[in-house]
């Protein structure tokens, strides 16, 4: 079996390189209109198509993370064809929302490296979404890379970032409150939906859209016994692949009106950055119920319902703000978690560059290694009439002969000096 050092001087030798570049290239919702992203939502077949015309393009270690909140490729690549493979993956996702380059090219943020190092951490970690400690998130980018993995588009370059991104997550997470922001939101959903209609067993939910807040209070109500949901979409084939995923039904988005007659809870996430429920249409809803409450949570940013809806009797408002407030008791101890989240994050990153700038060395480590045996070796083959004291006194000369003329042709140079004594620690020699 090969050691790491073997192994990594082979990959050296085979890129013509040593670390490649790491890249993120893609829109999120900081840098795309909800419409754009909403082109580029799709289920995992559409994801997977993606990663499979990125390996078509040449890429060889890359990953599609595609959310509500995001579509991007991750990378790794040679770093001279940097600028090229962030034209292929630009013009990729323009395939994907059926946009020429230029239209898409608007939107998309490009790092790499240490920007792309830090982006990816803190996406892991939840502190690059909408909703700050959304827990799924790590989970997305776990199934994102087992995705890249199905697609053979995996090496040791991205996997150890992923690897160091979940590992500096998982950190936030324990060390942290800053989960349990959204936790303890969506577990207030639960309370005042309980509050408000008793046995959950008997109430109707309906989930418009699939933004991961609102997948988020889905879950828990589900874990609490809401189990009949309907789910409305833009896309119906996100709807069908949602209903079948959390077995339960779906229409499409023009029945919206109807759909809402037979909701008792009304979930809305569906980031549309205008109203999709306005005061008509639940007044509408409501006479057809024949007055019977609904309790609507708008889990968008921004708010997909009016908040003149809040002013209806027997409608029932709660948006984000209303739900921290109740689970939270002041804004300072989100900030006091964001803050210590990020110090874990600018901590990894050092590490990981640290660990990152010595694997780099490991290439010359094996070539020492080598060097050093093919002089044991020739002492060896001088013949077995060597004692070991003359076989040791003779592998000694040999590897120090061509450091000390080195030494020698340097001699005065302080800098060289203290990192020779530090090298074969001589520092003993020197006090």
């Amino acid at each position: 079996m090969k050691s790491i050092a073997d192994i990594a001087a082979d990959r050296a030798g085979r890129d013509g390189v040593g670390e490649r570049t790491f890249l993120v290239v893609g829109v999120n919702h900081k840098t795309a209109p909800d419409l754009l992203r909403d082109r580029l939502q799709g289920d995992e077949t559409d994801v997977f198509r993606l990663l499979l015309r990125c390996r078509e393009s040449g890429f060889d270690q890359a990953m599609a993370l595609v959310t509500c909140d995001r579509c991007e490729v991750w990378c790794a690549v040679p770093p001279a064809s940097v600028d090229q493979a962030q034209q292929r993956i630009a013009a990729l996702i323009g395939e994907a929302a059926d946009l020429d380059a230029a239209a898409i090219g608007v939107h998309l943020h490009h790092l790499q490296d240490e920007d792309a190092w830090r982006y990816a951490f803190a996406v892991a970690a939840s502190l690059e979404s909408e909703v700050i400690g959304e827990p799924q998130v790590l989970g997305q980018v776990k199934a994102a890379h087992q995705l890249a993995v199905k697609a053979g588009l995996t090496g040791p370059d991205l996997d150890r970032v992923l690897e160091a991104a979940v590992q500096a997550a998982k950190r936030v997470r324990s060390e942290t409150a800053i989960a349990a922001q959204s936790v303890s939101m969506a577990a207030c959903v639960v309370a005042v939906v309980r509050q408000m209609h008793g046995d959950l067993d008997a109430v109707n939910g309906l989930l418009i859209g699939d933004g991961d807040m609102g997948e988020l209070m889905v879950e828990h109500l589900r874990a609490a016994g809401l189990n009949r949901w309907t789910v409305l979409h833009h896309h119906e084939r996100l709807a069908r692949a949602w209903a079948e995923r959390q077995r339960g039904h779906w229409r499409p988005m023009a029945e919206l009106a109807e759909a809402l007659a037979g909701g008792d809870l009304v979930i809305s996430a569906q980031d549309a950055a205008r109203f999709v429920i306005d005061p008509p249409m639940v007044k509408a809803a409501l006479k057809a119920r024949r007055r019977r409450p609904i309790m609507f949570i708008d889990a968008a940013v921004p708010g997909d319902i009016d908040p003149a809806v809040n002013d209806i009797y027997d409608a029932f408002l709660y948006g984000l703000d209303d739900l921290e407030r109740l689970a939270m008791a002041g804004r300072q101890q989100r900030q006091d978690a964001t803050a210590a989240a990020w110090a874990i994050i600018e901590e990894a990153l050092t590490g990981f560059a640290n660990h990152r700038q010595a694997l780099q060395v490991v290439p010359l480590i094996a070539d020492l290694r080598r060097a050093f045996e093919a002089h044991r070796l020739e002492v060896l083959a001088q013949g077995a009439a060597l004692d070991a004291e003359e076989a040791t006194r003779r592998l000694i000369n040999r590897l120090l002969h061509q450091p000390s003329v080195a030494l020698k042709e340097q001699a005065g140079d302080p800098a060289l000096e203290n990192l020779v004594r530090r090298l074969f620690d001589l520092r003993g020699n020197e006090e």
